[in-house]
């Protein structure tokens, strides 16, 4: 990647709204399980193991930061559906096969479809598609 790229991308981040990042982290995670059943189909294990290690990074960067004093139900709810696609992400690289991360995509589309309402509200810009 060029500086003038990786720069960009570090603007992109320190400019946008806590819930705009979050959308980032849903794309990157998505992007991640996607990279990771294309490297399965082709069987190569090496760079479907990358990829879903990224995967599980990104879903336990957001787990953890999960603030539990503010909405705990709703932190609550998160937490678990956090646990159950980093389970998927764990069963998909244990057993070679990107079927277990079929669930694990439509938890993180939906958070995601969420959290880009929670994004426009504040900004009435829309943001359409996923990486």
């Amino acid at each position: 990647m060029s500086f003038a790229v990786a720069q960009y991308r570090s603007s992109q981040v320190q400019t946008a709204s806590p819930a705009r990042v979050i959308v980032q982290f849903y794309d990157g995670a998505i992007r991640f399980m996607k990279l990771a059943c294309q490297a399965m189909t082709v069987r190569d294990y090496a760079t479907k193991g990358m990829y879903l290690s990224r995967a599980h990074a990104v879903v336990s960067e957001l787990r953890a930061n999960l603030d539990h004093t503010r909405a705990p139900e709703i932190t609550n709810e998160l937490d678990r559906l956090y646990v159950y696609v980093l389970d998927c992400i764990t069963e998909a690289n244990m057993k070679a096969a990107p079927e277990p991360l079929e669930p694990a995509f439509k938890v993180m589309e939906q958070l995601r479809g969420a959290w880009v309402s929670v994004a426009d509200e504040g900004t009435g810009v829309r943001v359409v598609g996923t990486p």
